[in-house]
């Protein structure tokens, strides 16, 4: 082979592992290590940061920075800036992104069980979220998501969603008939409102948003406080306490990012979200319990539809819900604090 062949050759092969390894460059490179040693990572979500969630990773980034003494420091994405939930996942999966927090019903798409967790009315309280998200059962979905070249760091509350629209008051379930409904793109949510008679439309929240704005969306459901820090009130006029369903998001890391730990970072990562998870929580509520007379402030009429109308239309859903996912309704029912509340078993006398 003459010189001029054998360079050709090493620069096709050059250029092939160039190309076969562009992901492996590109999936290494937003890790930066820098002179001091200080190694940063990145954390995304898709909501507001003036949210619980969103001050919580910051809260969460101050903490490891300090308890790490400098070696980690959290780079923290809010407002889909890193992309969609599902984006996101998918960059955990692949590395280039090392923490995601994603709401439980985004993860439905890639674990089916996830999607027992959005059925409406089965949680009806805070306490009965603790108890569900915060034991055996939040633990047990943590440790599912390994099945997805996923690894599970925590579970923050997100809250009880309620439905907005800019068209009228929700009174009666008879009132969401025809609306043009933003919902997560998760199984349970589609079904769920077009038995309510709405137009259910999944869509990501980014793209939302200004559907709504253009009046291509009537409106949306989301907890209170989402409402709020999302300025939905600019787009919607009418707010319903539905409370449908209660969620979370699962803040997941990068398996790798994980594996890349000692034993004594991974002891520190743990034991700080096990703090910022209980004080999340603390911060949600309080601004839940703030939001809605804020709401009302900037402009938007609040009904309280009653909640048996909604189960009672969703009848034949839920056996079907029912026969999918039985004895995890049974063991997050057998939790519920409250005997007096509206739940999903007051609806069939088999559970």
């Amino acid at each position: 082979m003459s010189k001029k062949s054998s360079a050709l050759a090493a620069a096709g092969i050059l250029a092939a592992a160039v190309v076969l390894s562009g992901f492996s460059i590109y999936k290494d490179s937003h890790q930066k290590n820098s002179t001091d040693g200080t190694i940063t990572l990145r954390m995304a979500q898709t909501s507001s940061q003036a949210g619980a969630i969103g001050q919580s990773m910051e809260a969460f980034a101050d903490r490891i920075y300090d308890e790490t003494e400098g070696k980690y420091k959290i780079e923290t994405y809010h407002n889909g800036q890193l992309g969609a939930e599902i984006d996101t996942i998918e960059g955990c999966q692949m590395g280039t992104i090392d923490i995601a927090v994603v709401n439980q019903s985004t993860i439905g798409n890639f674990i089916n069980d996830f999607q027992a967790l959005d059925i409406p009315y089965l949680i009806t309280s805070t306490e009965q979220a603790d108890a569900v998200f915060l034991g055996d059962i939040g633990t047990r979905f943590l440790d599912k998501l390994s099945g997805v070249q996923l690894y599970g760091l925590g579970i923050w509350e997100s809250g009880f969603r309620n439905l907005t629209n800019s068209k009228r008051d929700v009174n009666s379930v008879d009132d969401v008939a025809g609306l043009k409904i933003r919902t997560m793109e998760n199984q349970v949510h589609i079904a769920f409102w077009k038995a309510m008679g709405a137009d259910a439309t999944p869509m990501s929240w980014g793209e939302a948003y200004t559907a709504l704005q253009q009046g291509a969306l009537d409106g949306q459901e989301n907890p209170a406080t989402v409402i709020l820090t999302n300025n939905v009130a600019q787009v919607n006029n009418h707010l319903a306490m539905t409370e449908h369903a209660y969620s979370t998001v699962f803040l997941v890391m990068s398996p790798e990012t994980w594996a890349s730990f000692d034993d004594e970072t991974k002891e520190t990562f743990k034991r700080v979200m096990a703090e910022c998870s209980i004080e999340e929580r603390e911060i949600s509520r309080k601004m839940d319990s703030e939001a809605v007379a804020e709401l009302e402030k900037q402009g938007m009429t609040v009904t309280y539809p009653d909640k048996q109308q909604f189960i009672d239309k969703a009848a034949d859903l839920y056996a079907q819900w029912e026969e999918q996912y039985g004895d995890m309704i049974s063991e997050i029912r057998a939790l519920s604090v409250n005997k007096s509340e509206v739940r999903y078993g007051q609806i069939r006398g088999s559970l």
